[in-house]
């Protein structure tokens, strides 16, 4: 017997499939940053303890370092100010926080270690 939903599934069974397995993909990706996430909290913990243990360092300086940090943008929200956008020390021209040289002249550019 032929129903009016039975033309809608022809195509449905490929987008639907795909639609699983771009949900499996991003489950996978979201486990693994989890891991990565909790590894990294894990390292810091571990640092942090090395320098109270060796240098007496108390856990409320680090607080007000992180909040200090955190206030660079004027907001207490827990994110880092976005950096500004640099000159080319070469050319002066703007240049792009993704690329390691400079479009226009092919200068390397020259990056903070915690710059993002």
């Amino acid at each position: 017997m032929f129903t009016p939903y039975s033309s809608l599934n022809i195509g449905g069974g490929m987008a639907a499939s795909g639609a699983k397995a771009a949900a499996e993909s991003a489950r996978t990706e979201v486990g693994m940053l989890r891991y990565e996430i909790e590894r990294l909290l894990m390292i810091t913990e571990a640092l942090w303890d090395i320098l109270k243990e060796k240098h007496g360092y108390e856990d409320e300086e680090l607080v007000a370092r992180v909040n200090e940090i955190d206030m660079r943008d004027g907001k207490l929200d827990g994110k880092v100010a976005a950096g500004e956008r640099g000159l080319c020390h070469n050319c002066h021209r703007p240049v792009s926080g993704r690329r390691p040289i400079c479009i226009y002249c092919g200068a390397t550019i020259g990056r903070k270690p915690f710059e993002r």
